[in-house]
């Protein structure tokens, strides 16, 4: 599944939203994109897979909305094409560009969930 971000029409946009700017934020945002200097706490839900966050440059507006290299992301997602399987991932943002950026494909940390109910 495609990412929708901030430039999608209104109806359908679905870019992260940062939740903090984290500590020394500002210097961070205006001076570096090395991965020590991040420090601003995003989250997205969305049906995408895990594996696509992943993917370079997943979030093509991620320059545009402020991410840095080393930001923490907590993802509301999925881990099958199905939509089942719906599990929380908290990684890292990587690869920032003009291009966009994506989530760190190692040493993210992923939690599935089970279905309520059942006896």
């Amino acid at each position: 599944m495609s990412y929708v971000g901030s430039t999608a029409a209104s109806t359908v946009a679905n870019p992260p939203n940062r939740v903090t700017q984290g500590l020394m934020s500002q210097s961070n945002y205006n001076e570096s994109t090395s991965i020590s200097n991040g420090g601003s706490l995003w989250t997205y839900n969305s049906s995408n897979l895990t594996t696509d966050l992943v993917v370079a440059n997943f979030f093509s507006d991620g320059h545009t909305l402020g991410m840095r290299n080393g930001d923490i992301l907590i993802a509301n997602t999925y881990s099958t094409e199905s939509s089942t399987g719906q599990i929380v991932i908290i990684g890292t943002i990587v690869g920032l560009s003009t291009s966009g950026a994506s989530m760190s494909s190692e040493g993210f940390i992923s939690s599935t969930a089970t279905a309520a109910g059942g006896g």
